[in-house]
């Protein structure tokens, strides 16, 4: 029997209906996989806090000297060939010394730490505030800061006195603005010498490039000795922006939102909190037999391999270990949500990867209990466990922080080799039952590295477990 015409035409509205369900089916799923989601290649936008900007972080460990460098990476290269420069240059200088005196340097290393502070106080434009440590021999390191302003949107560096109506009137304004906030200040009062102070405002040649904004305030940031005595250390001196608001250009007031107050506030580092204690219970379970290894991920979050790498894992049904850096957590806190809802173990890598056996008590618990603050702000969990950056640890460090430290047992060298098939060799050559392993997720070579990891380790019947759970093993 030969289908009529109304067979015919109902066949096609089912067959059309069918498709369209279809195709809402599968791209409901595609929504519903978060790594398909996260792992798109535009730029990775929906992972950065600070729009356009991204963070790098480059860590050396070696036997003279220690480096942790953070420095923003933007879309124009223009911008991040100056950036780079001042990075490069400060890193080949450090480099050199560490040449000169690396006969005394085996007992107790050099370091080189330049980190950086981000506030946006216009749209589409930031203040970059760089803060460079470096101690290589002596009693003393030395210090010093740099200043960008950032116009993401025109793709340009920004001279403050651009942003400031620069006249003989308005410098003696900001002298006495500056003297006012200097003497009110029990920190720097004492220290302050006046006439230094004068002379570099009034200097024609000084174009304030130490100073810098925030959606509040107009900061200077002076370099030790500049206008104080050298125990001030370095100062920095906030104006409220309604004190100095006659002093900014019409252009400037407009883009900054002045009169509709419009700048979108950013999130600050946190205030350390008066407790630095880590969870002291996992709610993982105790592993029942078999043999175990601990896959641990140091100095992330990173926008696309970390979340690569969670792909990875679940693959294996494994779970893993992220000490991750505070100031990196700033910056991608969704990255660390979706590794704490995937059911990974959190731990703290300190706020910005400092040997913290050379700091001082406050500045050691501040790296700590300000990471556990932004930590817990991004995931809703505090972490569980500590790692000092570079395995560094001492008395000292055990009795300020009264956190157990969790190192490693089989360092994979990932971040100097940059080989996959050279970690998956260390693997091969040292792992054990209980092995620890430590690898940094800010590489893109650990991926691939990773899954040569899992896959060996799957065939040889190791399960993936937390450091945590090994320890109750």
């Amino acid at each position: 029997m030969r289908p009529t015409k109304l067979t015919i035409y109902i066949i096609i509205i089912f067959g059309i209906l069918g498709v369209i369900l279809l195709s809402y089916f599968l791209l409901k799923g595609n929504d519903a996989d978060p790594f398909k989601k996260n792992n798109e290649s535009s730029e990775e936008t929906d992972h950065f806090v600070y729009s356009g900007v991204d963070i790098i972080t480059e860590i050396t460990d070696e036997v003279t000297h220690n480096i942790a460098i953070h420095y923003p990476k933007f879309y124009d290269q223009t911008l991040n060939k100056k950036i780079s420069e001042y990075v490069t240059e400060s890193e080949k200088e450090f480099l050199n010394e560490v040449e000169k005196n690396k006969k005394f340097l085996k007992e107790y290393p050099a370091s080189l730490y330049i980190l950086f502070d981000i506030n946006r106080f216009a749209k589409d434009t930031y203040s970059i505030v760089f803060n460079k440590e470096s101690f290589v021999t002596g009693a003393n390191g030395t210090q010093s800061s740099k200043v960008f302003l950032v116009d993401i949107k025109n793709n340009n560096f920004i001279q403050q006195t651009e942003i400031l109506i620069d006249n003989e009137h308005n410098r003696n304004i900001i002298y006495n603005l500056l003297l006012n906030e200097f003497e009110q200040s029990e920190e720097y009062s004492i220290y302050l010498f006046k006439d230094y102070l004068k002379k570099w405002v009034e200097d024609e040649n000084n174009k304030f490039s130490n100073m810098f904004l925030t959606n509040k305030s107009v900061v200077f940031k002076f370099d030790k000795y500049v206008v104080t005595a050298g125990a001030a250390g370095s100062p920095e001196i906030s104006i409220p922006l309604s004190k100095m608001r006659d002093l900014i250009t019409d252009e400037w007031k407009e883009r900054m939102g002045f009169e509709d107050n419009d700048v979108q506030e950013l999130p600050e580092k946190p205030e350390p909190s008066d407790e630095n204690d880590l969870e002291k219970d996992s709610d993982k379970d105790i592993p029942s037999s078999g043999k175990y290894v601990a896959l641990t991920f140091d100095d992330g979050p990173h926008p696309t391999n970390t979340l690569e790498i969670l792909q990875l894992l679940d693959e294996y049904s494994a779970k893993a270990t992220f000490f991750m850096l505070g100031n990196r957590v700033d910056f991608y806190p969704d990255i660390a949500k979706i590794i704490a809802e995937n059911g990974h173990e959190i731990g703290n890598h300190t706020w910005s990867h400092k040997n913290l056996t050379s700091l001082g008590k406050e500045e050691m618990l501040e790296e700590v209990q300000v990471t556990n603050e932004v930590i817990q702000n991004a995931t809703g969990k505090q972490p569980t466990v500590f790692r000092p950056p570079y395995g560094a640890i001492n008395d000292q460090v055990r009795e300020v922080l009264g956190i157990p430290p969790t190192l490693w047992t089989i360092d994979t060298l990932d971040w100097k080799s940059h080989d996959p098939n050279e970690v998956l060799s260390i693997v091969k050559e040292n792992v054990t039952e209980g092995s620890i392993i430590l690898m940094h997720d800010i590489h893109k070579s650990t991926v691939e590295a990773v899954e040569l990891v899992l896959k060996f380790l799957d065939e040889e019947g190791y399960e993936f477990v937390t450091v945590s759970e090994i320890n109750l093993h």
